[in-house]
């Protein structure tokens, strides 16, 4: 009846169509007029031979617009994501949001609830199982340091405990200059050679720009050695609103969308179709604690503009929500959680990152990851949709049974209940009172909490004797190539193997 106007409805899109090109323009303005920095002289002749500005001296080089269209052109829409077997497992762009654990947090929330400690390899063992045995969690990832490993190393003892437990593909990343192929290296030892570990992708590489507008020596290696080595890579804006970046949330987006866009540049004309995906972990600088919360909901809201912009150039996006910034698993925690992860499935991000993260994912929660996973399957039930047929609609059936019948009884209640309701959760409780208190009355976060205890004791997706063969030795070469010895390397393999 046209006496609805569903165009007039809210909806999670906070840019039009004529302010995404004139984001766009601006942007364009910006990487041509004044242009961004890129500290590494292999980057810099990749850019100068493609065409841009490049000084030399103060490393700024400035972008034309037929290269920025070029990359953007090149860039492909999706990529193909393969397990550690080497095995098809899904399409990152196709139009289906998956998420995964936070990334790099120093310290580790315990079972108790209360108690933080710094992180070791343990706690990165056992949340790569847990990640690895709930369904709502699509990739694994770099969620923890682990004091144990040592600075030199990077990031690859954490790969090396992944790869041991985990089937899913890995997002992560390097904290230094030689971490691509060092990486590689265990990569290529999983899969057996380096053509597969090249043609059929098992990693996500994370790859942060230092707003603001700067493209770190490390950031330019790491970006040209995965465009060397076939690796698939997330480019991230992680400006701070107010310090690092503008103060005003669409003069954050514009910041955002000139330094990915400069960024897709260097890795298109790098290797022309390299799969990058468009992300971000977006912060406020809070004038009034001085604390830089990554869930504000300023922060939801730039997420929310940047990912038009990305979709605007056709690539994946990529975010950091469903987690929060709260000290503990409470009110705060789930909201945020909630409201972040929700945002960001209806704005259309295909990968995000953050499940089980606290205190700006300086913090992580096994047991909130848990939780997270009951959060994140009825979105994903959500996403699916309604079902719209005859048997769905249930016409007859509603005239059948009629004014004050009962459906319960019925056949088609039997046949669809399962395929209407999401009954995939383990922590979250809805049962009636009485029957809670006869089970115990545990807390969501106890009954996460056992979840976490069972998954301890249990060998999950451990690696064939030959390839667990080929990755320590692989590993050992890495720890040798960083400085490290023979004896240090063993020390961190028995390690993860008694952990």
């Amino acid at each position: 009846m046209s006496k609805f106007k569903f165009d007039e409805m809210p909806q999670l899109r906070l840019l039009s169509d004529v302010q995404i090109e004139e984001i766009h323009e601006k942007a364009v303005n910006i990487l041509g007029s004044s242009g961004v920095i890129f500290d590494d002289v292999n980057s810099l002749k990749v850019l100068s031979d493609a065409g841009c500005q490049v000084d030399a001296e103060s490393r700024m080089v400035k972008l034309p617009r037929d290269v920025i269209e070029k990359a953007i052109m090149t860039a492909p829409g999706s990529l193909d994501l393969y397990d550690r077997d080497g095995n098809f497992y899904c399409t990152v762009g196709d139009g289906v949001t998956r998420f995964n654990p936070g990334s790099s947090a120093g310290n580790i929330l315990t079972g108790d609830g209360v108690t933080v400690r710094p992180s070791g390899v343990a706690d990165l063992k056992l949340l790569t199982k847990v990640a690895q045995s709930l369904d709502a969690i699509d990739f694994v990832s770099s969620s923890v340091v682990c004091e144990e490993a040592p600075g030199k190393l990077g990031s690859q003892y954490l790969y090396y405990t992944e790869m041991q437990n985990s089937v899913k593909p890995i997002i992560g990343g390097a904290t230094d200059v030689a971490g691509v192929p060092r990486t590689f290296k265990l990569l290529e030892a999983v899969r057996g050679s380096r053509g597969s570990a090249s043609e059929k992708p098992y990693s996500i590489f994370d790859i942060c720009v230092t707003s603001p507008l700067k493209w770190s020596h490390i950031a330019c290696s790491n970006i040209l050695d995965c465009a060397a080595n076939g690796i698939p890579v997330e480019l991230i804006s992680a400006q701070i609103a107010g310090a690092t970046g503008p103060v005003t949330l669409t003069g954050a987006i514009l910041q955002h969308t000139v330094e990915l866009l400069s960024g897709l540049v260097l890795a298109q004309t790098a290797a022309p179709g390299l799969p990058v995906i468009y992300g971000g972990a977006p912060c406020i600088f809070n004038m009034k604690t001085m604390y830089t919360p990554m869930e504000a909901m300023e922060s939801t809201m730039i997420t929310a503009g940047y990912t038009l912009m990305g979709k605007y150039y056709g690539l994946p996006v990529h975010t950091y929500a469903a987690m929060s910034d709260a000290k503990t698993v409470d009110y705060q925690a789930g909201m945020e959680t909630a409201r972040s992860g929700m945002a960001a499935l209806l704005a259309g991000v295909d990968n995000v990152s953050g499940a089980g993260g606290l205190n700006v994912i300086a913090e992580m929660s096994i047991e909130k990851l848990v939780m997270d996973a009951d959060f994140i399957g009825t979105l994903k039930h959500m996403a699916g949709g309604l079902k719209f047929d005859e048997d769905a609609l249930a016409e007859e059936l509603i005239m059948k049974v009629g004014p004050g019948g009962n459906y319960l009884g019925q056949k088609h209640t039997l046949l669809n209940f399962r395929k209407e309701q999401n009954y995939d959760n383990i922590a979250m409780n809805y049962q009636e009172r009485a029957a809670w208190n006869k089970e115990g009355g545990r807390s969501v976060f106890e009954t996460a909490a056992e979840y976490v205890d069972r998954i301890r004791e249990r060998e999950i997706c451990a690696l064939d004797s030959v390839r667990t063969e080929r990755l320590d030795n692989a590993f050992i070469d890495v720890c040798l190539d960083s400085g490290l010895t023979k004896e240090d390397a063993l020390v961190l393999i028995e390690a993860c193997r008694k952990a």
